[in-house]
């Protein structure tokens, strides 16, 4: 999904190259829309760029679309009467050159840019109801799915019935033209009302897959909704809600949307007030001085370069010796810092993985501390179980036994028939009081070992599914029901533990889709199979030493519990094979 987000960026970045002229002018505009919900710095490059080329060539299409790119950079640098400025002059090039779309879009920056400007709601909904009707005449209506979205948003008084209404006819556009991140948002809007009518179990679930769905096409605006809803789930627990919305405030700032920044920040104040954290409290007013600080010298030294590059004379193409060594030398110092920064980042970087390895190693050892605890624990209530069976076994069910049998001896000594039928009916409800407690007795001693089974299986589930998710592999696991009849804990928390290696190699490293565990009896062995349709261990050159060290790792275990260790590899995936005698 990803990949397919940048298709169309790597497309046009490729293309530039052949472009020139009036051509090129709308590639570029065209990387600035793809850019858009990306990053606003490139979006305001390629818009700027576009902007000049067009007022050279005289090119006035050209120009309006650079203007609706530049537009909406002021808008997200909070620069809102300069966005609405230009937004009001492009309008009547877009209505005289009958441009549809880009009518409605105009007319939804607009209502963006009054929403957080002066908040005009009058306004705002004349321009919604406009951009309604405008969109009537398209034919190919996609951006309606938009439309419709944002009037629910800037609407706050319609009805629950004319949202939902409005929600329907925006997801079928989208869903007709395939557009992911918009049914995204509308699943987001349904999200909130879930959390508006104190639904949060049903709210939850929805709201983290939304958030995975937003990190995997890349859409910043998307992840940070998703990141909100989040809190809005969290709203009783404040410290959870608190660590969301600083997710949030990072991708903010990834993005560079410092309009968002702030206002997440404010939210994350109420959030730490409310938990009563003085040292969040303390954090979260840092983090708004150093905002509020970044943003004014962003939104001066952005208009000034923008002033300044719109200065330049069209004319002046060539530069003196002078300006080219200072060019030269600008170039050494810049290329300089860069080298100085990616040094930095990269110790940075490797001391953040040195100590990820350790917090990974040191929450896999209390994993396992903690799944050696539960086995011992059913394991105690098994044993208490099986003793119950034997007592129920040789006591109550021995008992009962005995009582037949004398009755058995009176029924044929009587003759009685009044008697004789009366220890009839005795003698029955014995035997079904024996059946009853010997049935029991030997369910106890079954369930024993399928209990054990079920439990291992859903401990290997467990570690499957924690560290395999259902979105990226397709999983196919199979426990024998006997195989591990006589198997004590310590040989299965081994197993574990074998499976646990097999599978951070595969992670880390075979760039697998399938993954398949097996478990069974053979010739008295229990036999433990791991593959996987990698890319095989040939071919990880670069990193064989970390993927033999899981390998070596998983042979030391088995030669621990007197077993052998088979692997074979090629380019179309890996098996490993452990064999362990069954004492």
């Amino acid at each position: 999904m990803a990949k397919s987000q940048t298709r169309p960026i790597e497309r046009e970045l490729q293309g530039l190259r052949f472009r020139k002229g009036i051509s090129l002018v709308n590639r570029l505009n065209q990387l600035g829309t793809f850019y858009r919900s990306r990053n606003i710095d490139s979006c305001f490059y390629y818009g700027v760029k576009a902007k000049r080329l067009a007022t050279d060539l005289r090119y006035q299409k050209g120009q309006t679309d650079a203007d609706l790119l530049i537009a909406y950079v002021f808008f997200k640098r909070r620069l809102y009467a300069e966005s609405l400025e230009i937004l009001g002059k492009i309008l009547p090039d877009y209505q005289e050159a009958n441009d549809t779309e880009k009518i409605i879009r105009v007319y939804l920056d607009m209502v963006e840019v009054l929403n957080k400007g002066i908040s005009d709601r009058p306004k705002i909904k004349s321009l919604l109801q406009k951009a309604i009707q405008t969109g009537k005449k398209l034919e190919k209506d996609s951006i309606m799915a938009e439309v419709y979205i944002s009037y629910c948003n800037r609407n706050p008084n319609l009805s629950i019935d004319s949202i939902n209404s409005y929600l329907n006819k925006s997801r079928e556009i989208a869903s007709r033209y395939k557009d992911n991140a918009m049914l995204i948002f509308i699943r987001l809007w349904e999200g909130r009302l879930l959390v508006l009518n104190k639904k949060i179990s049903e709210a939850l679930p929805l709201a983290k897959q939304l958030l995975l769905d937003s990190r995997r096409i890349h859409n910043p605006d998307l992840e940070i909704n998703s990141l909100f809803l989040m809190t809005g789930c969290y709203e009783e627990k404040p410290k959870i809600a608190l660590d969301y919305l600083y997710q949030a405030y990072q991708v903010a700032q990834k993005n560079g949307n410092s309009s968002i920044e702030l206002y997440i920040l404010h939210n994350a104040l109420e959030t730490a007030n409310q938990l009563g954290d003085k040292d969040e409290i303390i954090k979260v007013y840092s983090e708004l001085d150093k905002s509020l600080t970044s943003e004014w010298e962003n939104s001066r030294k952005f208009m000034g370069d923008y002033v300044r590059y719109n200065a330049i004379e069209d004319d002046n193409k060539l530069l003196s010796a002078k300006n080219a060594r200072r060019a030269l030398w600008l170039l050494i110092v810049s290329s300089s810092a860069v080298v100085i920064v990616l040094i930095i980042y990269l110790i940075m970087l490797r001391k953040s993985k040195k100590s990820k390895a350790q917090i990974d190693a040191l929450n896999n050892a209390a994993n396992m501390q903690i799944i050696a605890m539960e086995e011992a624990k059913h394991q105690a209530i098994r044993e208490e179980q099986q003793r119950l069976g034997q007592d129920l076994h040789d006591g109550l069910a021995s008992s009962i036994a005995a009582i037949k049998h004398q009755l058995e001896i009176l029924l044929m000594d009587t003759h009685d028939i009044t008697l004789k039928n009366k220890l009839g009916i005795l003698l029955r409800e014995t035997e079904n009081a024996y059946k009853a407690a010997r049935n029991k007795s030997h369910e106890w001693f079954s369930s024993k070992n399928h209990q054990q089974e079920q439990l291992f299986e859903e401990q290997i589930k467990l570690l499957t599914d924690n560290f395999l998710p259902e979105s990226r592999y397709n999983k196919d696991i199979h426990i024998d029901d006997s195989a591990l009849t006589s198997v004590d804990v310590d040989t299965r928390i081994a197993l574990l533990r074998i499976i646990q290696e097999a599978i951070t190699n595969i992670i880390k490293h075979a760039r697998a889709s399938h993954v398949g565990i097996l478990v069974y009896e053979e010739e008295g062995n229990l036999v433990l199979t791991i593959n996987d349709d990698g890319i095989g261990l040939n071919e990880k050159k670069s990193s064989s030493k970390k993927s033999t060290l899981g390998l070596q790792s998983i042979r030391r275990r088995v030669q621990s519990l007197n077993g052998e260790t088979n692997i074979h590899s090629n380019s179309k995936g890996t098996e490993i094979t452990v064999s362990i005698p069954l004492v």
